[in-house]
Parts: C-alpha cells; structure tokens; sequence
C-alpha cells in the first residue's frame, strides 16, 4: 500500500465524482480543521504520540486533530462494494500528504454475514472505525486516556461480521486478522498478525460490547537497541542486563492481549458513554496497562456540553537492573532511570469538560478544556502525548490544554 501514497490521490477522487453518480459511486468526505494550546512552561503536550510537534507554554498548534478524509463506495453489484479511502494529516513521518487508509471489498454472502478483504480498520475498540472522523464524536476526539494507548491504525488483512437478534435485542459478532506497519517516535513497529474480534449487543437505547485481541510485532529502533545492547554485554557496568533485558526488553518476537469492553447509554437528551480495556504483553515494549473513561453529555437543541473523565495506570513491574560492583554511583543512577524509564510509569488522570454547538446539518463547532495529571511519576523521560526531555526543570505533573475545532461531513 505504500506506493499509494501520493499526492494526486484526493484529486483523483473530486475528478470521479462527477461520472461516479451516474454509474452508483458515491463520494463522502469529513474533515477537521482543529487548534490546540498547552499552557506548561516545562512539559509539552500533543493529542497524540504520532502528532510531529507538541504545545508549550501557551503555544497555538494547528496540526494536532487537523484532517480531511475523502471515501469512495462503488456497490458493483447486489452484493459487492469497493471502499477507498484517503486521509491527509500530519504525521511524523509523511506531513500531509494524501495517504490511503481504507482499501477493501466487502461481500455480502448472505443478509447475515458480510466479508471484508484489504486495508481495513479491525474493530477493536467502540471507535476503532470513525477515530478520526470528529463529526461522530461529542467530543474533539476520543478519550486519550484510552485511545493514546492503542492506536485505531487499518490492517492488510480479512473479517467477517455477522447481525442477528439474542435476548430481545441486535447482536452482532466480527472476526477479523491482519497484519501492518506504524511509524511510532521510538521507530517503527511491524505487526505481523493480529487477530481480533467484537461482540455487540444493542436494545432500544442501551448498547454493550466486549472486544478482544492477540498480537504479535517487531519494534525497528536501531539507537534503542544499539543502547540496550550495549549494556547487556557490558557486565562491568550491569550485573544482570545480560540476562534480565534479551528476556524483558525484547525488540522481535513480541507477542500483547487486550479486552476492551464499552457501554453507550442513551435516554431522551442524555448520553452516557464508558469504555475499559486492560493490555498485557511479553516485553517492556507492549508494557501492561489498564485504563478507562466515562463521558456524559445532554443535549440542549443545537447545544450539548458534555463531562468526562479517564484514568491510565501502567502495571509493567521493574525490570529490576542492577549496577556492578564496583561501578560508580552515577552507573547506578543512570540503570536506575533506566529501569524506571522502561517500565513507562506515565500514568495519567484525565479531566475534562467540552461544548459542542451543530450549528448547520453537516457542520459542528467545539469547545474543549482538558486537565491532564501525573498520578506517579513526574520526572522520567517521556515522548508519547507528554513530553518531558532530559535536564528540563522539576514539573508539577500538571498541565492543561484548550482545543477549538470545526468538524464537517459532506
């Protein structure tokens, strides 16, 4: 897929439009147009880890939930349809270049069970599927607390989906496996299969779901491994990094799980939407994590302010790296941070409370302050949504960031 990525690509789709009505493809599209500022002096912030440039100390930022997505459905038949989509945002590794995010056939083999072949997204989370499509959302974008952790990235690969009715309510099961490759700020992570599924069970305003996942990936970071390595064959610096890192510091061979499960509740003008997911893996680098949020919101006519709050912990135990004897103190220190460093101790509570006007059918404007708290670690080395780099002064492990935006579909 990587040689789709080029720039004419979104043109192409405006030049099908015009004959697409005519032969029964459609052409959708959303965008967001989004600013965002972290008041820190000390520790800078982004709504996420693949953003390229981060706010400090009350810095406007326009690149953070900034995107437009163009979709082109073509139904062939009674029971085929091709999907293409393109999406241009900023990335740490492309910019803004138009890039394809959705290339599949979906098969309709019976009015049960559907089958999707290509690029796809793989529905893991509530909002696996529209992550990026703000307009859907009440809020900017979903809770970070929850979704900073796990990407919604589109796999090369298959799922089947099935709808039925169970205990007076729809159910609904989806199967799918893949495999793709995600530029992160350490490198890049190869994910060689991943498998995953979701059960949905929806009746009048209540909606439950249980997703679950097993994957197994490679971390590409040269300079990170060429660090760890160093010190495992260096037993007069680290008595045991030969033994402790090759088993919990792996870079091949990794293997995570993960359960998220969610509930959507909707009752006249109120809504209340929850999520929870809990991750396991076999490597400091797929750290153990559990995290939640609860978003609530009314709607006022055109109006709907909303609340939520969400909370990340990190279960990844030391590594435990100790100093050989006779090192000097700053050895010691440095394995210290190290240690402390690997296990991601970044957990985080966050606060926030939004305003969301629909101002026209397709078009919405938002308001967003979130509070973001460090809840056990405020020092170590980061370089995820916060960053805090070395020699920078002590933080509070507060921060605050104010987002605007403009949400459309069309």
């Amino acid at each position: 897929m990587k040689g789709w990525q080029t720039p004419w690509l979104a043109w192409l789709l405006y030049g099908l439009c015009g004959s697409a009505l005519a032969d029964g493809v459609q052409l959708e599209g959303f965008g967001t147009l989004s600013a965002y500022r972290n008041d820190d002096a000390v520790a800078a912030a982004r709504p996420g880890e693949r953003v390229k440039q981060a706010s400090q100390a009350g810095h406007w930022r326009a690149d953070g939930d900034t995107v437009l997505g163009l979709q082109l459905r073509w139904q062939s038949s009674d029971t085929l349809e091709w999907v293409w989509q393109v999406q241009a945002r900023d990335e740490l590794t492309r910019g803004y270049r138009p890039n394809t995010e959705w290339a599949y056939l979906a098969w309709q083999l019976d009015p049960e069970w559907t089958l999707r072949i290509g690029r796809q997204p793989l529905p893991i989370f509530l909002s696996s599927e529209s992550t990026r499509v703000g307009f859907a959302h009440t809020s900017i974008r979903p809770m970070s607390a929850v979704y900073g952790l796990n990407s919604s990235e589109p796999v090369d690969g298959i799922n089947a989906s099935w709808t039925g009715t169970a205990l007076g309510g729809n159910l609904s099961w989806d199967l799918g496996a893949g495999r793709n490759s995600l530029t992160v700020p350490t490198g890049r992570v190869d994910t060689h299969a991943l498998l995953a599924s979701a059960l949905r069970w929806q009746r009048e305003g209540l909606s439950l779901r249980l997703g679950v996942a097993a994957f197994r990936f490679d971390l590409i970071s040269p300079s990170l491994e060429t660090q760890l390595q160093a010190l495992t064959n260096s037993q007069q610096v680290c008595a045991n990094c030969s033994e402790v890192l090759p088993q919990r510091a792996r870079f091949s061979g990794m293997e995570g799980r993960l359960f998220n499960l969610a509930l959507v509740w909707e009752h006249e003008d109120w809504t209340l939407t929850a999520e929870a997911m809990r991750r396991s893996g076999n490597s400091v680098f797929s750290p153990g994590v559990h995290a939640w949020y609860a978003l609530l919101s009314r709607r006022y006519g055109r109006w709907t302010p909303y609340v939520a709050i969400g909370q990340s912990a990190y279960t990844e135990s030391p590594l435990g790296l100790l100093a050989a004897a006779g090192s000097p103190e700053s050895s010691a220190q440095r394995l210290a941070d190290l240690d402390r460093s690997l296990q991601r101790p970044w957990d985080r509570r966050i606060e926030l409370l939004g305003l969301r006007w629909d101002c026209f059918e397709k078009l919405a404007l938002k308001l967003q302050v979130e509070r973001w708290t460090a809840t056990r670690d405020r020092s170590s080395q980061r370089d995820g949504e916060i960053r805090l780099l070395p020699n920078s002064a002590p933080w509070d492990g507060r921060l605050n960031m104010l987002t605007v935006s403009a949400d459309f579909v069309f």
